[in-house]
């Protein structure tokens, strides 16, 4: 066992928009709850590890604004730029090494309040050779989902059945902001965005945050139900700056990542950050959580809510809203609570940086020790 735990969540519900309320109180909010579901209170925190992007806040050092709605003010407070499961892993680190016992880790979106998010995204391709050619990301994810297709011989109606499955589940999610039953032939009738990406196939924007509590694993201090960490990976694929390099159909940090966990694992679970349809079947073909092929699986009903391996039963992101930044955290929250209250032991989540980047995290959780 790695010597860390999470003990309390809390998460103010997905919602297309927020009117009144900044993200301070959006935190303040989720703080509250993590804490109470931890047993604890904001005195007991020794530390917070923020996730956030400066590009995404319109502010420098926008971490600044964190510790006070959370209980941090005048302890370690630390920043972790890019997906927020990465700043959960980050926190995993501190406490298992003994730094600290109590850890409380940040993300939200507040993405209602910019006006221009993808122009904001395309600004990580190189200004030269990139942005000139490439006027929306979902282009890129065009050709990476057309080169997924084509490796494992799949048809691009596979992808609606992606975004049904998750949209459906979501109905059962009350912090999802887009659940919706919805047929195959209704997402196929969608706008087409970038071939074969079309608009049933994008996981929508929205207003999220969330606080998790991590605890060293046999720390007095705390209540609740614990879920114990089981392992981390971190991983860097192709190039995103210079799609000559890019391995196109393939989520090459993938593998990295999951190297890094070492052995094998036993996994009732899948909770994975897909911004978009294609996003959930790419990673999940590179997990080596199955011999099968994820499509498949897909339409054998075997990724399903009661199926041998369900994946993204909360509704993932095309269910609940992909929120910018905060998506790794999102994931993480979801799966703490399907562990504690349904029949699943264990989990394993998957969390790229961003839509364009090739590069994310892995985290394995299990209710035993």
């Amino acid at each position: 066992m790695f010597g860390a735990a999470v003990v309390g969540v809390g998460e103010v519900p997905c919602r297309p928009r927020y009117d009144g309320v900044d993200f301070r109180e959006l935190l303040y909010q989720a703080a509250k709850d993590a804490y109470r579901d931890a047993g604890i209170t904001a005195d007991d925190v020794d530390a917070v590890v923020s996730s956030g992007m400066d590009f995404l806040e319109g502010v420098s050092i926008s971490d600044s604004y964190t510790p006070d709605q959370v209980g941090g003010r005048l302890k370690f407070n630390t920043l972790v730029a890019g997906d927020a499961l990465n700043a959960f892993i980050h926190a995993c680190m501190m406490v298992a090494t003994g730094v600290h016992e109590i850890v409380a880790v940040t993300a939200y979106s507040k993405q209602s309040d910019i006006i221009n998010y993808y122009e904001i995204l395309a600004n990580q391709l190189n200004p030269h050779t990139l942005r000139p050619l490439f006027p929306h990301p979902h282009v890129i994810a065009g050709l990476d989902a057309a080169a997924y297709l084509d490796r494992v011989g799949a048809d691009p109606w596979i992808l609606s059945h992606v975004a049904v499955k998750n949209m459906g589940n979501a109905l059962e999610n009350p912090a999802a902001a887009y659940p919706a039953k919805m047929t195959v032939d209704e997402i196929e009738g969608s706008e087409v965005l970038a071939t074969p990406v079309k608009a049933g196939h994008v996981a929508r924007l929205c207003d999220y945050a969330a606080v998790v509590v991590v605890a060293r694993a046999d720390s007095s201090r705390v209540g609740g139900r614990p879920v114990y960490m089981g392992g981390f990976g971190y991983g860097v694929g192709s190039s995103s700056m210079e799609l000559s390099l890019r391995s196109w159909g393939e989520a090459g940090w993938v593998k990295p990542a999951r190297r890094m966990m070492k052995g094998g694992m036993d996994v009732d679970l899948v909770e994975i950050s897909e911004p978009y349809a294609h996003t959930e079947l790419m990673i999940l073909s590179q997990l080596e959580v199955t011999d099968e092929k994820p499509h498949k699986m897909l339409l054998d009903g075997e990724l399903a809510r009661d199926g041998i391996l369900p994946v993204n039963v909360s509704g993932g992101c095309l269910g609940m809203g992909y929120p910018p930044n905060a998506a790794g955290l999102q994931r993480l929250v979801q799966a703490v609570k399907l562990l504690r209250r349904d029949r699943w032991k264990t989990a394993l989540i998957a969390s790229p940086e961003n839509e364009l980047a090739d590069a994310g995290s892995l985290v394995y959780l299990t209710v035993e020790v």
